[in-house]
């Protein structure tokens, strides 16, 4: 989700690895709730989450190559700015939904150049990608 990719590719891959991942789950899990592609129905938010939260929820970052305290550049945990990245994308479709109104707050709060670090580093990301 956080890096664009079509959620009916994603849905395609999971049903092509997994033997039993059946439709009737996977296809709910992974279009609605993983990818937020059915327009808010199975969940009233995107499950995105930058570093910072994927750090304090899990020990996923021990180890890591990349700073997860980084917010951008090439050190930092990749998560961070494309967390921006994604909700900037697709701004015209979240800024409404109450339940990410103080995540637009913070954004709009960030100076244009902060700004332009995150965009700068997420597309960075995504080319390696």
């Amino acid at each position: 989700m956080l890096a664009g990719i079509d959620p009916h590719q994603v849905h395609e891959w999971y049903l092509a690895v997994y033997a039993d991942a059946y439709e009737w789950v996977e296809a709910p899990n992974v279009i609605g709730m993983s990818q937020f592609a059915d327009g808010g129905f199975l969940g009233s938010k995107p499950y995105a989450a930058s570093g910072n939260y994927i750090n304090k929820m899990s020990d996923h970052c021990a180890g890591c190559r990349y700073d997860v305290k980084q917010k951008t550049g090439s050190q930092a945990c990749p998560f961070n700015p494309l967390y921006w990245d994604f909700l900037i994308r697709n701004e015209d479709k979240l800024r409404g939904n109450p339940r990410l109104g103080q995540i637009y707050r913070t954004w709009d709060r960030m100076d244009d150049q902060k700004k332009a670090a995150y965009r700068e580093t997420a597309q960075a990301v995504l080319d390696m990608i």
